[in-house]
C-alpha cells in the first residue's frame, strides 16, 4: 500500500545554497506547498532576492554553512522568526574539477568543509531540535557521484560518498523517532556548477526544478534515497552489486572515467575562480560570485 502523502502546509523549512539553482527552485516549490521557508546563502542581496521570488512567507538570511557557530545561530534566528523547524534541506555544495593531484590543499579543505562537514553539523543541529518533538525531516542533497565515482572530481565524489554513508548511518539511528532523513542523488544538473562539462552517453542532465520536485516528493512520501532521474538509481544499484573490475570496465565503456575531465576550461573559468576564492574573470562571473551554490 502506498504511503499517504504528507501535507507541507504550515511547515517551517530551511534550504541552504538557496540563492539560485536547486536551492531556489526547492524554496519556491516548498512555498507553493504552503511551507514557510528560510533561504540560506552567502550573499545577503542574492538570498533576499531569491526569498522574494519564493513568496511573502519566505525569508532570506546570509550565512556561510561551513561556519558552524554561525550556522547554529542562523537556525536559532529562523526558529525565532518562523517557529520550530520541521524541514532542513542541506543543498549547498561546491564542485571544482580537474586532476586530483593538481588540486590545492585549500580547495580540498573547502570542499570537505562545505560539502560534508556542513551537512554533518546541520544534520546534528536539526536532529537536536526535532527529536524532542518527535517530528521532522532532514534532506541531504548528495549526487549520483555519491554512488558512482567519476574521474576528475575525486574530492567531490569523496564528499558525496561521505554524505550518503553518514546519512544512511543516521537513518538507522533515527528509526522510530518520528524524524526522517532522505538523500537526493541528482545526475548532472543544468546549472553553473555543470558549465563546460561534456555530455556523457546514457546520463541525462536534469533541471533544478526536476531535483526540487524530487525533494518535495521525498518530503511528502518519505523514503531514504531519491534519484533524479530515476534511471541513475538503477545504475547505482547495479554498479554496487558487481565486482570492481567489471564496474571499472563499464565506467570506461560509458566514458564516466573521464566524466569531469572532459570539459571546456573557458566555460568554467568564472565558477572555478569563485569557488577557489579568486576574482572572477568576467562581469558575469562577478555576479555569480554572489552565490554559494547554484546547483
Amino acid at each position: 500500500m502506498a504511503k499517504k502523502s504528507r501535507s507541507l502546509s504550515g511547515k517551517v523549512a530551511v534550504v541552504t545554497g538557496a540563492a539560485g539553482g536547486v536551492g531556489k527552485a526547492t524554496a519556491i516549490a516548498l512555498s507553493r506547498e504552503g511551507a514557510r521557508v528560510a533561504l540560506a546563502d552567502l550573499s545577503k542581496d542574492a538570498v533576499e532576492a531569491a526569498a522574494r521570488e519564493a513568496g511573502p512567507d519566505a525569508i532570506g538570511l546570509a550565512v556561510d554553512v561551513s561556519d558552524r557557530p554561525g550556522f547554529t545561530a542562523f537556525l536559532d534566528e529562523v526558529e525565532r522568526r518562523l517557529g520550530p523547524i520541521d524541514i532542513v534541506v542541506n543543498n549547498a555544495a561546491i564542485m571544482p574539477i580537474g586532476h586530483f593531484e593538481q588540486e590545492t590543499d585549500a580547495t580540498t579543505a573547502r570542499q570537505i568543509d562545505v560539502n560534508l562537514h556542513a551537512v554533518i553539523h546541520s544534520t546534528k543541529q536539526a536532529a537536536k531540535r526535532m527529536l524532542p518533538r518527535r517530528t521532522g525531516h532532514i534532506v541531504n542533497v548528495a549526487s549520483g557521484a555519491g554512488w558512482i565515482a567519476g574521474g576528475g572530481g575525486a574530492t567531490y565524489c569523496g564528499t558525496k560518498f561521505g554524505v550518503v554513508g553518514f546519512s544512511e548511518s543516521v537513518s538507522l539511528e533515527l528509526r522510530g523517532t518520528g524524524v526522517d532523513i532522505s538523500v537526493i542523488a541528482p545526475a548532472v544538473i543544468k546549472t553553473e556548477m555543470s558549465k563546460g562539462l561534456k555530455e556523457v552517453r546514457g546520463i541525462r542532465a536534469v533541471t533544478p526544478e526536476e531535483v526540487a520536485a524530487g525533494i518535495v516528493g521525498a518530503l511528502k512520501r518519505p523514503r531514504f534515497a531519491v534519484f533524479v532521474p530515476s534511471a541513475i538509481g538503477v545504475m547505482a544499484l547495479l554498479f554496487s552489486a558487481i565486482p570492481y573490475r567489471v564496474r571499472h570496465f563499464l565506467a570506461r565503456a560509458a566514458k564516466s572515467d573521464k566524466l569531469l575531465l572532459d570539459f571546456d576550461p573557458g566555460a568554467r573559468a568564472d565558477y572555478e575562480a569563485r569557488v577557489a576564492g579568486k576574482p572572477a574573470a568576467t562581469a558575469g562571473g562577478d555576479k555569480a560570485a554572489e552565490r554559494e551554490k547554484v546547483s
